[in-house]
């Protein structure tokens, strides 16, 4: 009897050792995301452009002006830096996105409603429109998030040791496209469209890495038409970092080199530069 009770023992320290062991490495729960907002600059990079295409769906005749053919042609485009009060809080960022409602895990997740708020993109180079003067042949594109915005939902997750994770989902917003004449500044337009865009995979982290972007407190920006949208700002999620991005002595400005955005400063060799995720100028 002696002999079975010690093996009972041993079964029950093997058991709890293993309990003990696996415990090692369970992570405590996150803490809830709270409300928001994620600053992102549209991509240049060769390959990652943005292109409007209107070959299914060309611009009618006489669109522009009176006699003007159809176009449906392609037109890449590039950010622009929002207008914000105080100015400049949100960078060289064209793009603004508001996470509504806090988010808590539950399952290992946490689903999180999210609203396009402000977007300022522009034709990366002028399109050819013939049309009689004043006005010149050639236009330019700027395009505008307008209207009631839907609301979609991103799914976030924590799958790393120090705490950053992975989120999915998908961006749906309405779009105002405008035509801009560089000769006599006819506007024309807007062609309304939806755009719908797919996140897969994306890192996020609950905290910023070093030199960042962030927003303190609230902001306002500009919309379409000029009126000022109030915002609050950054919270404790930022979308592309991971877990290495977040290690002593990593420099956000050579990270993402390709998001900087520079101007002349005061002085023809003392140039200010912007960069929406690491934030900061420097000369």
């Amino acid at each position: 009897m002696r002999k079975d009770c010690r093996a009972v023992y041993s079964a029950l320290c093997l058991l709890l050792l293993a309990s003990l062991a696996g415990c090692r490495s369970c992570r405590p729960k996150p803490a809830p995301v709270a409300p928001g907002v994620d600053a992102f600059q549209t991509s240049t990079a060769p390959g990652q452009a943005t292109i409007l295409d209107f070959g299914p769906n060309p611009i009618p005749a006489g669109f522009f002006c009176p006699g003007s053919p159809p176009f449906n042609g392609k037109i890449e485009l590039r950010g622009e830096a929002l207008q914000t009060t105080p100015p400049g809080v949100a960078g060289s960022s064209d793009t603004l996105v508001e996470r509504l409602q806090e988010g808590s895990f539950s399952g290992g997740s946490a689903t999180i409603p999210v609203r396009v708020r402000a977007l300022q993109l522009t034709s990366t180079n002028p399109i050819s429109i013939p049309c009689p003067p004043p006005k010149s042949p050639t236009w330019r594109l700027v395009v505008c998030a307008c209207g009631n915005q839907p609301t979609t939902n991103i799914v976030a997750k924590v799958d790393q040791d120090c705490g950053c994770g992975h989120f999915d989902g998908s961006l749906k917003f309405k779009t105002c496209l405008r035509f801009i004449n560089d000769g006599d500044g006819t506007v024309v337009g807007p062609i309304n469209q939806v755009v719908e865009l797919k996140i897969t995979n994306m890192p996020w982290c609950p905290k910023p890495m070093q030199n960042a972007l962030q927003i303190p407190g609230t902001f306002s920006v500009k919309d379409c038409d000029g009126a000022e949208v109030s915002l609050s700002g950054t919270s404790n999620f930022f979308p592309g970092p991971s877990c290495p991005d977040l290690e002593p002595g990593v420099d956000c400005w050579t990270k993402f080199a390709s998001l900087t955005h520079c101007h002349d400063g005061p002085t023809p060799d003392h140039k200010h530069c912007i960069n929406p995720v690491c934030g900061k100028q420097r000369g």
